[in-house]
């Protein structure tokens, strides 16, 4: 078949061309380079531990070899990976050597009483990779043979070799950092004269440009997908300074005094964890080279005691013995490793990426730092292009590469929106006797209106509880509240709740006691809460205990002064509570709306069950397990959805729990559905890398295959497995403006963008679609790879539509989401993990994802509690 005829490609819509951040890349047509591999320490760690080089400190190494120590053999240096793989695009003068090289930068000769530290490198010919051979896939040849790209194929080499050229000149010059595939150019490292590097900086911290640069493969052509990044910075100091800025403070002796707030004390060695330290002694000559990551935090280290040789002795006591150092009062100290601890005021910290996860108030500030409009992001990947200097890289003109500097222009298509389907005018008595509900068009791509609307299927709970576990007793402004919510707003949706406690004023304390008190059953209750501005904690506390204890809907609101204005002015209220009740209907087990179009209908037609399911994994450096999320629909409109959550291995992507979650699936859509077969499954599948979709297609689609052969023979309803991914680099800059065929208000390409030529996959049938109306920045449109369609055999108008509608039916927004409704619940549902824990580990570990842990993962995994079976009807999840 013609590439080009393929059913993955589709027609609808209207026309929009757009650049994309891609550029061209071109190779001579025989280029052949030589593979070359391997490196190890010859000194162990702590507790004779094996040393893990890390990339950026291999990379070091290598450089050092080829430049510095053994000119002669490497003529021409070769592009390295950090790990082993080292490609030349000239053969070194030797088929096999090895090597003896330093571990530190600067250390030639052995310290007294120390003996030289050094790595072992063996570098042996491999074979020589044909970049040629990508010819192949390139044209479309082998759409559809995924073994034709996997590892260790002279294609996955290809690619891996194409991308350590590609980053191998920036990521040596002289003062850039680098993560991954992303290079930071400082401002002051002198880099190219015209090449503007924005900086900005904040307490301890500095934020600076970056650039993402990915070889990618499409069909007809390579590509590099070049992308706007932010680097977080720390910056040449010593840890007391970074303490002392973090608290914005100007005296050393202020940080215990700071520290003797718990809050504050857990902000710090949450901020601090993973950030890697050097060791100077005062008045010692020597500093410690190795950069080792701060492990914990501990208030007041000087009493802090040890055995030393048998005798019991602290760090104070140790220091001013061992160094004639004194630890002042109230000294933070640090945790490195599992047993050495060093006071702040000896640990310096070298320059770095700040790699953990950004408060929120550093998170606020990158998002003022990003590029306000499209427009703006083009400009500075286009200034990134030029930083990357791939004109002047001895690697890619050594190996006669070249990467075009102009980006890529494409032809999309933007698909007309559905209508959206509500209960009829809220001022109307026959609403609730409409046996056909109206719909409604859009106002414009991606966003409507319910003002005057009735839910589709409004849920009245029979009872309300109010809690106002502000600290304070109630106000006359939260009465104003409620009588504007229960008074006006859900009886215009519909919803008429006919009793409400009065406003109960407690401190949360014992919510569980409090609930049981106050009401006499859970069934039809929802529980209303006024909580205080920053409350997190309590916040939790609410949904555990109406998620795992109760099994009862709960709907937080958080009183700050700028609600309570927005009451007394009352500008802006009526809207706040319209979307308040769009998440208590659903909570409580109702539809908002659904969207009505020929690929809602063709859902509809037949029983057909739509699943999302997601898997969250916590933050590096935490023994927390991972999770995973499964929601499915078991009613006609494939609106309503059960959520499921299993705890996971660490850090484990395949969901080991697959099949007991689609059997509880199964089960609950057959009682709704009663007689009716299921005929058909849609499976949308969230966060799974490229190098990934191989074992979830062999795992996970066998597992769903050989469920629904169990349970229904050869007459197994048929399979739609889609991988919806949010994590790529392709942003898409249109070129004409207007609302109907050019940029919206934002200067985003309207709702309903889809691409499906030009940087398509050669092997993989994919899309990419732009589903929601833009906002602020450039729009992050969502990458759809079909890994199997039994339903609608590949036709990619018809997979475009169906993703397209689904991101119409998220229940609490009157605008089209970025990915289908039931991918992000599933994502909703892994972020509420934190609920089904006690306050021993779900307060404490905040989440579970980025703070530190003695418990083992098997610990924390028994800790785990279930929501409440009652709740399984409803999306609490809300």
């Amino acid at each position: 078949m013609n590439p080009n005829q393929h059913p993955r490609y589709g027609v609808l819509g209207t026309r929009l061309e757009a650049d994309v951040n891609a550029f061209k890349l071109s190779w001579a047509e025989h280029s052949i380079v030589t593979h070359y591999d391997a490196m190890k320490p010859n000194f162990n760690g702590p507790a004779g531990k094996d040393i893990v080089i890390g990339g950026e400190k291999g990379n070091e190494i290598m450089q050092r070899l080829q430049v510095t120590l053994r000119p002669d053999l490497f003529p021409k240096p070769g592009a390295f990976d950090g790990k082993k793989n080292l490609f030349a695009f000239k053969a070194f003068n030797f088929i096999s050597e090895r090597f003896e090289v330093p571990w530190d930068r600067d250390q030639t000769q052995p310290v007294q009483g120390r003996r030289l530290k050094t790595v072992s490198i063996q570098i042996v010919r491999v074979n020589e990779v044909n970049i040629s051979l990508l010819a192949r896939v390139l044209s479309g040849q082998e759409q559809g043979n995924p073994a034709s790209i996997g590892p260790g194929t002279d294609v996955a080499t290809s690619l891996n070799m194409l991308q350590m050229f590609l980053q191998a000149a920036p990521k040596l010059a002289a003062g850039n950092l680098h993560k991954g595939k992303c290079v930071y150019v400082q401002r002051r490292r002198g880099n190219r004269a015209g090449v503007d590097v924005r900086e900005f900086r904040m307490g301890p911290v500095k934020f600076t440009d970056g650039i993402f640069q990915s070889a990618r493969m499409t069909i007809r052509s390579l590509l590099v997908n070049i992308d706007f990044s932010v680097g977080v910075v720390l910056q040449d100091m010593t840890l007391e300074q970074l303490c002392m800025s973090f608290f914005n403070c100007r005296d050393v002796r202020d940080i215990g005094s700071r520290c003797a707030n718990q809050g504050n004390f857990d902000s710090l060695r949450q901020f601090l964890r993973d950030v890697k330290i050097s060791i100077q002694i005062p008045g010692k000559s020597m500093k410690s080279k190795g950069r080792r990551a701060i492990r914990s935090l501990i208030r007041d280290v000087g009493p802090h005691s040890f055995d030393r040789n048998g005798v019991p002795t602290t760090i104070r006591e140790y220091f001013m013995s061992a160094h004639a150092y004194n630890i002042a009062p109230r000294s933070l100290g640090v945790t490195i490793g599992n047993h050495e601890i060093f006071p702040i005021g000896v640990c310096v910290v070298p320059e770095q990426l700040y790699k953990s996860k950004l408060q929120p108030e550093y998170v606020r500030e990158v998002l003022n730092f990003v590029p306000k409009n499209p427009r703006e992001r083009l400009q500075r990947i286009k200034a990134g292009w030029q930083s990357l200097e791939y004109e002047n890289s001895e690697f890619l003109r050594g190996a006669d590469i070249r990467v075009h500097p102009e980006p890529l222009m494409i032809s999309g298509r933007v698909l007309d929106p559905p209508r959206i389907k509500y209960g009829g005018d809220s001022k109307d008595p026959q609403a609730d006797n409409l046996k056909q509900p109206p719909t409604f068009p859009l106002q414009k791509p991606g966003t409507w209106d319910m003002m005057k609307r009735r839910f589709l299927a409004p849920v009245t709970p029979s009872f309300v509880l109010v809690l106002n576990l502000t600290g304070y007793q109630d106000t006359p402004e939260m009465r104003i509240f409620l009588e504007q919510l229960f008074g006006k707003v859900l009886p215009d949706k519909g919803i008429t709740v006919e009793h409400t406690s009065p406003i109960i004023n407690d401190s949360g304390s014992d919510l569980y006691s409090l609930i049981k008190r106050e009401t006499q059953t859970p069934q039809g209750l929802l529980v209303l809460a006024f909580l205080p501005e920053n409350a997190a904690e309590l916040y939790v506390n609410v949904k555990r205990v109406g998620d795992t204890k109760l099994g009862v809907p709960t709907q937080c609101i958080r009183w700050s002064q700028k609600l309570v204005q927005t009451v007394r002015n009352n500008r802006g209220l009526d809207q706040y509570l319209n979307n308040l009740a769009l998440k208590i209907n659903g909570r409580c087990g109702g539809i908002n709306h659904v969207p009505a179009s020929e690929a809602m209908s063709f859902l509809t037609a037949k029983p057909t069950m739509v699943i999302g399911a997601d898997v969250s994994h916590p933050s590096p450096g935490s023994s927390a397990p991972s999770f995973a999320s499964l929601v499915s629909s078991w009613d006609q409109n494939c609106s309503v959805y059960r959520a499921q959550m299993k705890v996971q291995p660490h850090r484990q992507e395949i969901i080991e729990s697959l099949a007991d979650m689609l059997t509880v699936a199964i089960e609950m859509f057959r009682k709704q559905a009663g007689d009716n077969k299921l005929y058909r499954i849609f499976f949308f599948r969230d966060g799974v890398s490229e190098g990934e979709f191989e074992t979830v297609r062999q795992y996970e689609l066998n597992v769903l295959k050989e469920l629904l052969f169990k349970l229904y023979g050869n007459n197994r309803p048929k399979i739609t497995f889609i991988i919806v991914g949010k994590r790529h680099h392709f942003r898409f800059f249109p070129r004409s403006e207007g609302p109907r065929f050019g940029a919206d208000n934002s200067g985003n390409c309207p709702a309903g963008f889809v691409v499906d030529r030009g940087i398509e996959h050669p092997v993989y049938s994919d899309f990419y679609l732009q589903s929601q109306p833009g906002l602020k920045g450039t729009s992050i449109p969502a990458h759809y790879t079909v890994i199997e369609d039994e339903n609608l055999n590949g036709k990619g108008d018809h997979l475009q539509s169906v993703a397209y509608a689904l991101c119409h039916t998220y229940q609490r927004s009157t605008r089209s989401v970025k990915i289908p409704a039931p991918v992000y619940y599933a994502d909703l549902v892994c972020q509420r993990a934190k609920f089904h824990f006690s306050p021993r580990f779900g307060n404490r570990l905040d989440g579970l994802s980025d703070a530190a842990t003695d418990e083992a993962p098997e610990d924390i995994a028994g800790e785990f509690r279930d929501v409440k079976n009652n709740l399984s009807r409803t999306m609490y999840f809300m």
